[in-house]
């Protein structure tokens, strides 16, 4: 997965991440999880959002949920939900013309969605979450080793399980970040 800043793969103190948020093709919805105070949270919201979580429930993922406050979609590990397996990715498929901009892959990146989870990253670092990893353009290829992947506007953070998610560390680190 190519690093949000260089484009370069990352390095390998940087472990890549998994949550589903806003999920490219496995993670294609638009906007999931909080990256900072000023975002604008994306565009899978309100009426638009819940059409999305409908046509996805309808298309064969029954668990499906709604788009959360301030817009996108959050899908837990624990969810049941599996964005890499045929029927997520089929009914994905079929839902994609209700997602912002045509869903994944028809938009790139801009450079401020960028900037937000770099500085998300680095300000996780600085709070104490230590290998917090920098964003990447892509999601895993895989849920494998990650605990939560988030993505927002084509940017993601693939959270790996080496990181305690629930400790008191990432907690006040993601509070004081506008993690989450």
């Amino acid at each position: 997965m190519p690093d949000a800043r260089t484009g370069k793969p990352p390095s390998s103190r940087h472990s890549p991440l998994i949550m589903l948020g806003a999920i490219a093709s496995a993670m294609a919805i638009a906007a999931c999880g909080s990256s900072s105070p000023s975002h604008s949270g994306g565009g899978l919201s309100g009426a638009r959002g819940i059409a999305y979580a409908d046509c996805m429930r309808s298309h064969g993922v029954p668990s499906f949920p709604d788009p959360i406050a301030g817009g996108g979609i959050e899908i837990s590990s624990s969810s049941g939900i599996n964005p890499f397996s045929p029927s997520f990715k089929s009914a994905q498929t079929s839902c994609a013309k209700l997602l912002p901009g045509g869903g994944p892959g028809s938009q790139h990146p801009s450079e401020q969605a960028k900037t937000e989870m770099v500085q998300t990253s680095e300000c996780m670092r600085r709070h104490g979450v230590s290998g917090f990893p920098d964003p990447t353009l892509s999601p895993p290829s895989s849920p494998v080793g990650y605990s939560e992947v988030i993505g927002r506007g084509g940017v993601f953070l693939a959270i790996p399980t080496t990181i305690d998610v629930g400790s008191p560390v990432f907690k006040q680190a993601a509070a004081a970040c506008a993690f989450h």
